[in-house]
């Protein structure tokens, strides 16, 4: 069926991405119902599927306005899933109506529901929406009705009396998981744009082992409360550019991760992260990081000109903002790290989810937990060449926390035009008081220019012994 591109456009006419072309589906052609009731996976599928069929060299499945009730979708190569202003996709709560599939995740192969909407092994596949410019938008939705997910999984650090009513026989998880909103793997030739990601069961925009990705003009939601529900995760991909997007969730915000993946079987091997750029960002809640999982590990990433938190509000405070982490078990090279131009509001103690605990803005780890690094994978975690410069931040309850490891230290490591201007942070050198902590930075190399408060504990670490130091 082919539509008019008016029926396409927001009320300011704006559409994300290039206008749609060529061969045009919708998917109310297949018996789909927008009555948020009716179960839509088969009819949402046929359209992609026919589409596809009919114009494998490109074609576009629209969906109209309505509330389309589904479970997993599989996605197709040369094929765009446009949501019309006022289309919504809602994730099925039942976990019967989702397809299982053995996937790479957190490091290991195994079984696990389909994500809501899921492409595998494509080129040339995008998701788009109609919320245009605006920040954070709800023209266009996924949403994947977490609630039941979150209770069964207990998720949250604090309890939260609505699981008395989505989880009143107190159940817990079934075997295979909770499903990701989004998850694209092994791809090439990624677009995600204009539409707002929210309620995930789990991790909620997860790009993995893909190349040549754009993320643009995201809105992506989850309660403040709720964990494990990750933002926007790029995982052992390259040239991937996330820009102009709003996340607001209960976990890390973006999570730069590299895992050992095997797309076609045999040994299992780390495949690297690296040639990202992210920028004009808004992180509303939780923070930017790199890790756990480094195991191919993590190169040539550009953060910049974004905000964490919200800056010149004291009541919306951040846990943390910035952030390294290695995993116990996939440890690997972060390298070739800039952040710059950042803008941070509070750090300090949120009452929705660690109400007692002090706000750090900088927690630099190579491990993770306090867990450092098995000898299983025989490899070691290394962060080297990593700068932060021209940051503010309103006020925390102490400055950061950098912390190498004895053989393998912090090397190349800059901070320059750094400054916290409130809090305990703003003003004392003393760790216990709001200063730095730090251990294991290689020191003939440490670049320290206008900071706030001064690394005045930092002139105190412990000589490197990494053996292979250069």
């Amino acid at each position: 069926m082919h539509v008019a591109l008016a029926e396409l456009a927001t009320p300011s006419g704006y559409m994300a991405g290039p206008p749609l072309t060529g061969v045009i589906c919708s998917i109310l052609d297949h018996g789909a119902v927008g009555d948020n009731r009716t179960l839509n996976t088969l009819a949402i599928q046929a359209a992609i599927d026919a589409c596809h069929r009919a114009a494998p060299a490109g074609s576009t499945v629209l969906i109209p306005p309505g509330a389309y009730r589904t479970a997993s979708i599989h996605l197709r190569s040369n094929l765009r899933l446009h949501l019309a202003s006022g289309a919504g996709l809602y994730g099925s709560s039942d976990p019967s109506d989702y397809r299982v599939s053995l996937q790479w995740f957190g490091g290991r192969h195994k079984a696990n529901f389909d994500a809501l909407v899921r492409g595998a092994n494509l080129t040339n596949v995008s998701v788009t929406g109609s919320n245009g410019a605006v920040l954070p938008g709800n023209a266009s939705i996924i949403d994947g009705v977490g609630w039941k997910w979150w209770c069964w999984a207990k998720c949250m650090p604090l309890s939260q009396p609505w699981c008395r009513v989505f989880n009143p026989t107190n159940q817990t998880l079934p075997p295979h998981g909770r499903p990701r909103l989004i998850n694209i793997f092994n791809s090439t030739g990624v677009t995600l744009s204009g539409f707002t990601a929210q309620n995930s069961p789990h991790w909620t925009v997860h790009v993995q082992n893909s190349r040549n990705v754009v993320l643009r003009t995201l809105t992506v939601l989850s309660p403040r409360a709720v964990g494990n529900t990750d933002g926007i995760d790029p995982e052992s991909s390259e040239d991937v550019l996330i820009e102009d997007s709003y996340v607001d969730v209960g976990d890390d915000a973006v999570s730069i991760k590299s895992y050992n993946i095997t797309p076609d079987g045999g040994v299992s091997t780390g495949i690297p992260c690296r040639r990202l750029t992210m920028r004009r960002l808004t992180l509303r809640s939780r923070n930017w990081c790199i890790g756990s999982g480094t195991f191919g590990g993590v190169s040539d990433v550009i953060f910049e000109d974004s905000t964490i938190g919200t800056p010149g509000d004291a009541a919306a405070p951040v846990p943390w903002a910035l952030k390294f982490k290695s995993h116990e078990w996939f440890p690997g090279p972060i390298e070739n790290i800039t952040v710059r131009r950042i803008a941070i509001g509070v750090v300090g103690s949120t009452p929705w989810m660690f109400p007692t605990r002090r706000g750090g803005v900088w927690q630099l780890d190579l491990t993770y937990g306090g867990k450092e690094p098995s000898t299983w994978s025989g490899l070691f975690p290394r962060a080297r060449n990593v700068t932060f410069e021209d940051v503010t931040v309103d006020a925390a309850d102490y400055a950061g926390r950098i912390s190498g490891l004895n053989d393998s230290c912090f090397e190349r490591l800059t901070f320059r035009n750094v400054s916290i201007r409130g809090g305990s942070a703003a003003s004392s050198v003393d760790a216990e008081l709001g200063g730095w902590t730090c251990a294991y930075v290689q020191q003939s190399s440490f670049v320290a220019e206008n900071v706030t408060p001064p690394f005045g504990s930092c002139s105190h670490c412990e000589a490197c012994k990494r053996r292979h130091e250069k």
